[in-house]
């Protein structure tokens, strides 16, 4: 009976500290989300100012300028459809995770897209650069060259875009650290308390 009082007692005590962090792991994931659908609001306003920009400038009698704006709409418009995507996505994810192992699965799962696709951004620039190299002495000079030049700024663009939100999420991952138990050998060596940092 004593014991039972005893582990009653001491649910009534943790409970808060357990919904107090429950409620500020739901409060880091819900600003991770705002962080993402800021990200894809900034993507897509890049988008249409490219596309409405080019759009605008496609009238050139300079056929290298001709076929870099042509790029320049057809890479946006898939930018944009993949920001409205992501917009989407965070906006419909009402259930954000409550428990600390799903939050920093999700949170490690968000810094490494963004550090994988700035790999990727390299690697487009790099491509930007071959057409850029393979329209000289070549009969589809003015296309590969304007191709090459847009790819090299969309690829630089996004190359910026991916490191400064890999640099923002990761900065924001670092509030885990105090959801996370410090584990400390009590002074007789017969236990381990877990201490929560709020």
């Amino acid at each position: 009976m004593i014991k039972t009082l005893l582990l009653i007692c001491w649910l009534h005590c943790l409970a808060p500290i357990v919904f107090a962090q429950h409620k500020t792991v739901d409060a880091f994931n819900q600003q991770r989300l705002n962080l993402t659908k800021k990200s894809m609001q900034v993507l897509g306003g890049w988008a249409t100012a490219n596309i409405i920009t080019s759009a605008f400038s496609l009238k050139t009698n300079n056929p290298d300028a001709y076929y870099f704006h042509q790029m320049n709409i057809m890479w946006n418009s898939v930018n944009l459809a993949l920001s409205g995507l992501g917009y989407w996505g965070a906006v419909k994810n009402k259930k954000v995770e409550t428990d600390l192992a799903s939050s920093i699965k999700h949170q490690q799962k968000t810094e490494k897209l963004f550090l994988f696709n700035a790999g990727i951004d390299v690697a487009y620039i790099a491509a930007g650069g071959y057409l850029k190299q393979k329209s000289k002495n070549n009969s589809k000079g003015p296309k590969l060259n304007g191709y090459g030049n847009a790819v090299i700024l969309q690829g630089s663009f996004l190359f910026l875009f991916d490191m400064i939100n890999y640099a923002i999420h990761v900065k924001h991952g670092k509030q885990l650290d105090k959801f996370i138990p410090n584990l400390q050998v009590s002074p007789g060596g017969a236990g381990i308390a877990a201490v929560y940092n709020f």
